[in-house]
Protein backbone atom coordinates (compact mmCIF):
# COMPACT_ATOMS: atom_id res chain seq x y z
CA UNK A 1 0.00 0.00 0.00
CA UNK A 2 1.40 3.71 -0.83
CA UNK A 3 -0.17 6.42 1.00
CA UNK A 4 0.16 10.00 -0.99
CA UNK A 5 1.19 12.76 0.80
CA UNK A 6 -0.44 16.48 0.45
CA UNK A 7 2.86 18.62 -0.27
CA UNK A 8 3.70 16.97 -3.42
CA UNK A 9 0.18 17.22 -4.93
CA UNK A 10 0.40 20.48 -3.82
CA UNK A 11 3.81 21.64 -5.16
CA UNK A 12 2.21 20.28 -8.71
CA UNK A 13 -0.37 22.88 -8.53
CA UNK A 14 2.11 26.11 -7.69
CA UNK A 15 3.94 24.49 -10.36
CA UNK A 16 1.16 24.32 -13.18
CA UNK A 17 0.19 28.09 -11.65
CA UNK A 18 3.87 29.45 -11.93
CA UNK A 19 4.60 28.29 -15.33
CA UNK A 20 2.04 30.03 -16.47
CA UNK A 21 2.67 33.48 -15.08
CA UNK A 22 0.45 33.32 -11.91
CA UNK A 23 1.96 34.87 -9.03
CA UNK A 24 0.90 32.23 -6.17
CA UNK A 25 2.10 31.16 -2.89
CA UNK A 26 0.76 28.57 0.27
CA UNK A 27 -1.43 30.42 2.46
CA UNK A 28 0.02 34.22 1.93
CA UNK A 29 0.72 36.75 -0.67
CA UNK A 30 3.84 35.62 -2.21
CA UNK A 31 6.63 37.93 -2.62
CA UNK A 32 6.23 40.69 -5.35
CA UNK A 33 2.42 40.41 -4.85
CA UNK A 34 -0.35 43.16 -3.56
CA UNK A 35 1.42 46.96 -3.21
CA UNK A 36 4.27 47.86 -4.63
CA UNK A 37 4.55 50.57 -2.11
CA UNK A 38 2.02 53.02 -0.63
CA UNK A 39 -1.39 51.41 -0.51
CA UNK A 40 -3.71 53.24 -3.07
CA UNK A 41 -1.20 54.89 -4.45
CA UNK A 42 1.38 52.40 -6.29
CA UNK A 43 0.88 50.05 -8.46
CA UNK A 44 -1.00 46.29 -7.51
CA UNK A 45 0.23 42.98 -8.53
CA UNK A 46 -2.52 40.73 -8.66
CA UNK A 47 -2.04 37.45 -7.13
CA UNK A 48 -3.09 33.71 -6.04
CA UNK A 49 -3.00 32.33 -2.99
CA UNK A 50 -3.03 28.06 -2.73
CA UNK A 51 -5.19 26.24 0.33
CA UNK A 52 -4.72 22.58 -0.04
CA UNK A 53 -7.03 20.21 1.82
CA UNK A 54 -5.23 17.19 3.77
CA UNK A 55 -6.58 15.00 0.96
CA UNK A 56 -8.58 11.99 1.00
CA UNK A 57 -6.73 8.08 0.13
CA UNK A 58 -9.31 6.22 -1.43
CA UNK A 59 -9.68 2.36 -1.71
CA UNK A 60 -8.64 2.09 -5.57
CA UNK A 61 -10.05 -1.67 -5.80
CA UNK A 62 -11.99 -4.23 -3.91
CA UNK A 63 -8.65 -5.21 -2.59
CA UNK A 64 -9.34 -1.90 -0.58
CA UNK A 65 -5.45 -1.13 -1.24
CA UNK A 66 -6.52 3.21 -0.35
CA UNK A 67 -3.72 3.65 -3.25
CA UNK A 68 -6.18 6.49 -4.84
CA UNK A 69 -5.72 10.08 -3.83
CA UNK A 70 -8.05 12.72 -3.83
CA UNK A 71 -6.46 15.94 -3.83
CA UNK A 72 -9.02 19.02 -3.22
CA UNK A 73 -7.73 22.64 -2.75
CA UNK A 74 -9.11 26.26 -2.49
CA UNK A 75 -7.62 29.00 -4.55
CA UNK A 76 -8.19 32.81 -3.24
CA UNK A 77 -7.41 35.54 -5.74
CA UNK A 78 -6.71 39.22 -4.66
CA UNK A 79 -6.76 42.39 -6.76
CA UNK A 80 -6.63 46.10 -6.38
CA UNK A 81 -9.90 46.55 -8.43
CA UNK A 82 -12.65 43.93 -9.46
CA UNK A 83 -11.16 43.57 -13.49
CA UNK A 84 -7.71 42.60 -12.00
CA UNK A 85 -9.19 40.48 -9.49
CA UNK A 86 -10.89 38.76 -12.56
CA UNK A 87 -8.09 39.05 -14.45
CA UNK A 88 -5.67 36.56 -12.12
CA UNK A 89 -9.22 34.51 -11.42
CA UNK A 90 -9.03 33.87 -15.16
CA UNK A 91 -5.46 32.87 -15.45
CA UNK A 92 -5.71 30.68 -12.78
CA UNK A 93 -8.65 28.74 -14.16
CA UNK A 94 -7.00 28.43 -17.65
CA UNK A 95 -3.54 27.04 -15.98
CA UNK A 96 -5.41 24.78 -13.62
CA UNK A 97 -9.22 23.56 -15.51
CA UNK A 98 -8.22 20.51 -17.89
CA UNK A 99 -4.35 19.84 -17.09
CA UNK A 100 -2.64 17.11 -15.67
CA UNK A 101 -0.10 18.31 -12.89
CA UNK A 102 3.15 16.28 -12.55
CA UNK A 103 3.22 14.39 -8.74
CA UNK A 104 6.51 12.63 -8.14
CA UNK A 105 5.74 9.24 -8.23
CA UNK A 106 1.83 9.49 -8.86
CA UNK A 107 -0.10 9.31 -12.59
CA UNK A 108 -2.59 12.38 -11.62
CA UNK A 109 -5.99 12.81 -13.51
CA UNK A 110 -6.71 16.16 -14.56
CA UNK A 111 -8.06 18.95 -12.75
CA UNK A 112 -11.54 20.02 -12.49
CA UNK A 113 -13.08 22.69 -10.60
CA UNK A 114 -15.49 22.60 -8.02
CA UNK A 115 -18.93 23.47 -7.73
CA UNK A 116 -18.11 26.41 -5.82
CA UNK A 117 -19.63 29.80 -6.74
CA UNK A 118 -18.82 32.97 -5.03
CA UNK A 119 -19.04 36.38 -6.82
CA UNK A 120 -15.45 38.54 -7.15
CA UNK A 121 -15.82 40.36 -3.94
CA UNK A 122 -14.68 43.89 -2.02
CA UNK A 123 -12.89 43.43 1.19
CA UNK A 124 -13.66 47.29 2.91
CA UNK A 125 -11.94 46.24 5.82
CA UNK A 126 -8.54 46.40 4.44
CA UNK A 127 -7.81 50.54 3.65
CA UNK A 128 -7.37 50.61 1.08
CA UNK A 129 -10.10 48.13 -0.25
CA UNK A 130 -9.08 44.82 -2.37
CA UNK A 131 -11.09 42.72 -4.25
CA UNK A 132 -10.83 38.64 -4.21
CA UNK A 133 -12.58 35.87 -5.47
CA UNK A 134 -12.35 32.17 -4.33
CA UNK A 135 -12.61 28.60 -6.31
CA UNK A 136 -12.33 25.43 -5.31
CA UNK A 137 -10.67 22.78 -7.83
CA UNK A 138 -9.88 19.05 -6.89
CA UNK A 139 -7.71 15.93 -9.04
CA UNK A 140 -7.09 12.42 -7.96
CA UNK A 141 -3.69 10.13 -8.36
CA UNK A 142 -2.42 6.89 -8.08
CA UNK A 143 0.46 5.29 -7.63
CA UNK A 144 2.85 4.62 -10.79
Amino acid sequence: MTVATARPHADGIVALLTAAGVLVDRGKAPAGGGWAGNPGTSTFTGYAVLYPFTGRDDAASLAQTHDAFDFSFQITVVGATQDQAIGVMDAVRTALIGVTPVVAGRAAYPVYRMPLDQPISRDDAVVPPVHYGVVQFHFRSEPT
